[in-house]
């Protein structure tokens, strides 16, 4: 966003989250930066998470219903527990010890709340509990101070002592994805409406003002026939009802300053200087100058509270800022957000966003059965190397990979243009439809930063790698690096030392290759040229037939892949295709039925 970041942080973070039996988040703890990108597929947890947190920090029950409560085999929960850490941060933006002045003499000094853990560090917990009343037929939330945060194991049993009040200077608030500034515009509880209401003017100017637009009325009407007529007309209605007093006004403009509010507009000039109204403009636009509101709002409030003395830590809760954005204006889209005050919880699902943001930040939502699982990368055990290549390897070109149900892995445009022919034959469907990605790593020195990224965040991955010996070795030294043992039962190897040339030849695939090669030395100036190539072709010998696959990996791949498919039964995918394609259907199968279920 364009509204430069405060020049001093608010002086705390929320670090920490737990959560049991809100929704599919049936036990899980989250640790919190400034800024945290939820990524992950649809319906694996991420805005569960955002209600779950403002729920936390609001007040509203209104919130709440039934669906909220966990299920699974063994039943309804019945009671929701959020609980929150928060601790003081430095002008470094690392843990301090001690909450700074203005916080202590906050409502959190005020009201006790400060507890010190057992390295004499400083942090305020609390739990909210939410439950059924039955008597009343309503939700019970109720917010108590937590003076230790125990360990992970036994967080639930910790003790709650007193009940804890909203905290005055810890504002949520929650944006989802269907949000437009037109509509902003005319509702007085968006932050549009919120910072309309706040318009202050002396009282003298405003009686300035009203006398000058009720001049501008009168100029209007007088000036113009209809109105005029129509003032005219309706006088009449004197005659009938007495009680209007002496005549009838028209008002173009409204009379009252207060009032110009109501029928506020925001243009937009191109660069030939022509001015367009808001409603003029795309959806991206209406958007992302709702989400501007926002952040014109917490830049007003920040001021105020600054005026006043008064410490200020607003948290965002944002969905798909990159709603109906181009490809370009998503990749700013991170930066413009990460410079807002407090902290901004974000989920998305565009691979420009996550490309953008710090490895730190990333958290990955997924499901396993009805139960959200939440991973992050182990920053403190990457080494600065491997932190450079997952970002460039993974994350700056193909961070699609973080939203998929299963990624493969193999060397290079050979498999990648093939693979996926397979896959749809051997499916019935494309790879896409079923959450499966096929990636090139470009060489096979390059599986480490992959399988890393994908151990970290419970990506199901394979391997598809030729049997040749430098490439078996590649692919055991990623395996060893990243702590995995080799031989791995998601890595399938073509066997007996070859390539994928070398083994479609000795698979008995030589006719169906040398049709691919006729197709693909194509097109041809008459009939007897072609005749003559398939004789030239068909005499070649495996080695001869071998080297020229090789000499032309990738213009020949998907020639090869459409013959060996089309020529029907059983022949139709090579065997050691199909038993990638059939753990990886059974993975997904698996993963299909325990989310449904």
């Amino acid at each position: 966003m364009t509204t430069a970041r405060p020049p001093q942080s608010s002086g705390i973070r929320i670090d920490a989250v737990r959560i049991r039996h809100f929704r599919s988040l049936r036990n899980v703890e989250v640790t919190l930066a400034d800024t945290c990108l939820l990524v992950g597929m649809n319906n694996s947890g991420k805005t569960s998470f955002l209600r779950a947190l403002h729920l936390a920090l609001g007040t509203d029950r209104r919130l709440i219903s039934s669906d909220d409560f966990f299920v699974d085999d063994s039943g309804q929960a019945t009671e929701i527990l959020i609980d929150v850490r928060i601790v003081p941060i430095g002008e470094d933006g690392k843990r301090a010890n001690q909450f700074p002045n203005p916080w202590i003499e906050s409502d959190f000094g005020g009201a006790g709340l400060i507890s010190t853990d057992t390295s004499d560090c400083e942090f305020i917990a609390f739990r909210t509990r939410i439950t059924y009343d039955v008597v009343k037929s309503d939700f019970n939330l109720e917010r108590s101070r937590l003076q230790d945060w125990p360990d992970l194991a036994d967080w639930e049993e910790a003790p709650v002592g007193s009940k804890v009040a909203r905290f005055a200077q810890l504002l949520s608030f929650f944006i989802d994805a269907q949000r437009d500034v037109i509509a902003d515009l005319r509702t007085p509880t968006s932050f549009f409406g919120r910072l309309l209401s706040k318009i202050e003017i002396p009282d003298e100017l405003i009686m300035e003002v009203e006398q000058q637009l009720s001049g501008l009325n009168e100029e209007i009407v007088d000036n113009s026939e209809v109105l005029a007529h129509i003032r005219d007309a309706l006088s009449v209605l004197n005659q009938t009802v007495p009680a209007f007093g002496e005549g009838v006004e028209l008002t173009p403009v409204s009379k009252k300053l207060r009032d110009l509010t109501k029928g506020l507009g925001v243009q937009f000039s191109d660069s030939n200087g022509s001015s367009f109204p808001l409603q003029s403009h795309g959806m991206g636009t209406r958007s992302w100058a709702s989400l501007l509101s926002f952040e014109a709002y917490v830049s007003w409030t920040a001021k105020l509270s600054a005026d006043r003395g008064l410490p200020f830590h607003p948290v965002l809760s944002l969905e798909e800022p990159e709603a109906h954005l181009h490809p370009n204006a998503q990749r700013a889209v991170h930066d413009q957000l990460s410079r807002g005050l407090g902290q901004r919880i974000i989920s998305t699902h565009s691979p420009y966003i996550a490309g953008q943001a710090e490895l730190g930040e990333l958290l990955h939502f997924s499901k396993k059965g009805t139960e959200t699982r939440v991973n992050r990368l182990p920053m403190d055990e990457l080494e600065p190397e491997e932190i450079r290549k997952i970002r460039r390897e993974v994350m700056r070109s193909r961070g699609e990979l973080l939203f998929a149900r299963a990624v493969v892995l193999f060397e290079g445009e050979t498999e990648e243009q093939a693979l996926p022919m397979f896959a749809r034959h051997h499916w019935g469907r494309h790879s896409f439809e079923r959450g499966a990605s096929f990636v090139g790593v470009g060489g096979d020195g390059n599986y480490f930063p992959f399988i890393r990224i994908f151990e970290a965040f419970q990506v199901p991955w394979f391997i598809f790698s030729d049997g040749e010996v430098d490439a078996r070795k590649a692919v055991e030294a990623a395996l060893t690096k990243a702590n995995l043992q080799a031989p791995h039962h998601n890595v399938v190897t073509i066997p007996k030392n070859q390539g994928i040339e070398g083994y479609l030849v000795t698979e008995g695939y030589k006719l169906e290759l040398k049709q691919a090669v006729i197709k693909q030395a194509g097109p041809y100036h008459s009939e007897n040229h072609r005749q003559a190539k398939e004789q030239e072709i068909a005499g070649w010998t495996d080695e001869e037939l071998e080297a020229h696959m090789k000499g032309n990996k990738t213009a020949m791949a998907p020639h090869w892949a459409r013959a060996i498919i089309d020529s029907g039964g059983e022949r139709s995918v090579p065997v050691a295709i199909k038993k990638l394609l059939v753990a990886v259907g059974e993975l997904l199968s698996e993963n299909r039925a325990t989310a449904d279920g």
